[in-house]
């Protein structure tokens, strides 16, 4: 089959997160079992160094830039869509609303809706224009597509505005080569990944941070990611808080794998692959209770919930480490829980949904 995916971020632009790598990820499990991927997406803004981007069998078309990528695609897709079988749009908020062009042939993939994201990363009127007028806009129009939601946080947010979702596909993870036991260190490491930038809340993770260090004087914080917040944070040089920036997947395994405890804070997610990462090399997550990550943390069993704040988030990581039996159990349960959600799986699950006839189709083969 000749399948075509939309994405509004290069996976080497330096502001890609879970959606790109997602998209990433299961185009090249489609093009290793003989199918034909294009992944359209405009050029880097500003590319990570040392980070590639996709290769080997799956055709990278880079088209224009981030802020029209939106119109580039819509006219590429104008052209071009009958050489494609399949079209496959990954929204991050923004759709692309292919199926107005090649009509059932389209599938939606929507990671997650923005909301009160506007308020984070916009100044007002902006943010209050986005929220009540743009984005309910963009979800009206985009009710008549064949929509799947990355997660059941996604699929409730899009019901709840008018967009019947026809099935869930989590995201996977990649496998963990060696995981041996985990035991709990006297001095806790504990580890933040993620975009630097508002709507991840970096910040309150290393507020968090300084009330597990105020009990444990040893413990540090790595924090990965990049964004434009890295530098405010560098300079804040916070006690036992190293700022490391982007990294390579293998560079941030080796994190992971020393790690007691990550923190999650946010405003909300699509899923929160970094929780299933963690999972995978046995490190318990604390998390705010928002989207997304409510359904990658099982709370009281692959980790804990918290309220958004930072201090219920800083104690709650302290109970668990001043736990060993609890936050063992924690350990084994993220790592047997993570082990479910491999990219293979979710390639198969996404492409029976793509290639369904129909809605009722598609929830028949869930």
């Amino acid at each position: 089959m000749r399948i075509l995916i939309l994405n509004w971020k290069h996976v080497a632009d330096r502001a890609a997160g879970g959606a790109e790598h997602y998209v990433q990820r299961v185009a090249a499990e489609w093009a290793m079992r003989g199918h034909e991927v294009t992944l359209l997406v405009p050029r880097p803004s500003a590319a990570r160094r040392g980070e590639p981007g996709p290769s080997g069998p799956v055709r990278v078309l880079a088209l224009g830039r981030r802020a029209t990528i939106f119109r580039t695609a819509r006219r590429h897709l104008a052209r071009h869509g009958d050489e494609f079988d399949w079209v496959v749009e990954s929204v991050s908020t923004h759709p692309f609303f292919s199926h107005e062009l090649v009509g059932d042939r389209a599938l939606v993939l929507y990671h997650q809706i923005a909301d009160d994201v506007w308020q984070q990363e916009f100044p007002f009127p902006v943010s209050w224009i986005g929220r009540r007028v743009v984005e309910p806009h963009w979800l009206r129009r985009i009710s008549g597509a064949r929509v799947v939601a990355n997660s059941p946080s996604t699929a409730s947010d899009l019901h709840h505005r008018g967009v019947v979702s026809v099935g869930v596909v989590p995201p996977g993870a990649d496998p963990v080569s060696e995981a041996g036991p985990r035991t709990l260190a006297g001095s806790p490491r504990v580890i933040f990944i993620g975009r630097l930038v508002r709507t991840k809340r970096p910040l309150d993770a290393v507020r968090a941070f300084a009330r597990i260090r105020a009990v444990f004087p040893g413990a540090t914080l790595d924090v990965v990611g990049d964004g434009y917040l890295r530098d405010h944070l560098r300079g804040l040089r916070a006690p036992g808080v190293t700022v490391h920036g982007f990294v390579p997947e293998s560079i941030k395994s080796a994190f992971l794998a020393r790690s007691e405890v990550m923190l999650l804070p946010g405003t909300r997610e699509g899923w929160g692959i970094v929780a299933i990462e963690a999972g995978l090399h046995g490190v318990p997550a604390v998390a705010y209770d928002v989207p997304g990550f409510r359904d990658a943390v099982v709370h009281g069993s692959t980790g804990v919930l918290t309220q958004p704040d930072p201090a219920a988030m800083g104690d709650a990581a302290v109970a668990l480490l001043q736990d060993p039996n609890r936050w063992l159990q924690y350990s084994q349960a993220s790592r047997q829980r993570a082990s479910f959600y491999t990219w293979p799986r979710a390639a198969d699950q996404l492409l029976s949904f793509l290639t369904a006839k129909c809605p009722e189709a598609s929830r028949s083969a869930a």
